[in-house]
């Protein structure tokens, strides 16, 4: 076991709590556009910012797969995992 690491800091566990931390700032970022799209009346930025909404939403997916991978595999008592499958399964936006 490395020594810099403490027992109860896991690289894993650093990396759910990237993973978290990414699904709030998508949910976040797609909350401002859906908002910027109900006020927005530029055709063309209109289209990036659809463009940009499917983007997050195929991040979304994607980190929604990761997390069931993830709970597959984990301690059956890891909350952070527990923790990133219940954000996963929250709408990105609504």
């Amino acid at each position: 076991m490395n020594p810099t690491v403490p027992p109860s800091r896991r690289p894993s566990d650093s990396l759910v709590g990237s993973l978290c931390r990414e699904v709030d700032g998508l949910r976040r970022r797609a909350a401002q556009v859906l908002e910027s799209l109900g006020r927005c009346h530029d055709g063309p930025l209109l289209e990036r910012l659809r463009r940009e909404l499917a983007s997050l939403q195929r991040r979304h997916r994607e980190l929604q797969r990761t997390a069931s991978s993830l709970a597959a595999t984990a301690r059956p008592d890891s909350l952070s995992v527990a923790l990133l499958l219940e954000l996963t399964r929250r709408p990105l936006a609504h």
